[in-house]
């Protein structure tokens, strides 16, 4: 399914279909969680205006096409992933970011690794505090 869904969302127009059905039924003023492409559909309604109380990408190594955006966020990649965005784009686009050491990009499938942990607190504290 990854390869097949990877062709349907980036070469087939997927993606913006993607986005139009998330902006036209997901209300506003959400938390919106992505992981890999997901992310990348998050990204991409918020540039297009949706209107999120913040958004999470977790590997969303497709953001590295990707502008900046006005909606809070916070993305994260596993250091040992070969398709992350480069030191360069994670220094000027996003306006958090963290790498996680010893982390491939399908970190966060392990529930119980410390990367996936580290997520989930960084997580959980930026959604208390606003």
């Amino acid at each position: 399914m990854g390869d097949a869904l990877h062709h349907h969302l980036f070469t087939d127009g997927g993606m913006d279909k993607a986005v139009r059905n998330l902006m036209s039924h997901w209300g506003k003023d959400h938390w919106g969680l992505g992981y890999s492409a997901g992310g990348t559909v998050l990204w991409k309604a918020a540039a297009r205006g949706h209107a999120f109380s913040g958004i999470f990408c977790v590997s969303s190594t497709r953001l590295r096409n990707e502008g900046a955006i006005e909606t809070p966020h916070h993305v994260f990649f596993g250091n040992k992933d070969p398709n992350k965005p480069a030191s360069e784009w994670l220094s000027t686009v996003p306006k958090q970011y963290t790498l996680l050491n010893d982390a491939g990009h399908n970190y966060y499938l392990d529930a119980h690794s410390t990367a996936t942990e580290l997520t989930c607190k960084a997580m959980a504290r930026q959604m208390s505090a606003l």
